[in-house]
């Protein structure tokens, strides 16, 4: 690795776990794209709802981006899409059983991931590791 700089690292980081959960969903011919796991990784397992702007903020993505994603999903049968009673303005997204069904399966890939770039460290430097990412995630959260 060429780079001494800790981003352009990081940066290769995102780049080969883009690739390797590219690779396996394409190999496991699962019905999604790389870039829309994060939906799946927000929306929770037990098929519990959660309003879509609430998803927008969380993802940081457009609303009308997540619209078309959330569409293409439902016509899929991935998702659903609940209009609230009380607003008609909100509506509820939820995981169906053959997304959630999608769901493990990709946190199996990002363990598998994860476990071939924490080869060769023991568990106290996993920890280290994962105690550092948080505290720079929170520093993150505050500039923003």
């Amino acid at each position: 690795m060429k780079s001494k700089c800790i981003v352009g690292k990081m940066n290769i980081i995102v780049e080969a776990s883009n690739k390797f959960l590219t690779k396996k969903i394409k190999d496991e011919r699962l019905p999604i794209l790389q870039n829309h796991i994060t939906l799946f990784d927000i929306l929770p397992e037990d098929g519990s709802k959660l309003l879509f702007n609430e998803i927008a903020s969380i993802w940081r993505i457009s609303k009308s981006s997540l619209s078309d994603i959330i569409n293409k999903y439902e016509s899929q049968g991935l998702i659903n899409k609940c209009m609230c009673c009380e607003d008609k303005r909100s509506v509820y997204i939820s995981l169906t059983p053959k997304a959630v069904v999608i769901k493990q399966k990709l946190q199996v890939m990002e363990k598998e991931f994860l476990d071939i770039i924490l080869e060769d460290f023991d568990e106290g430097q996993k920890t280290i590791l994962e105690d550092n990412i948080e505290k720079a995630l929170k520093n993150i959260i505050k500039m923003l």
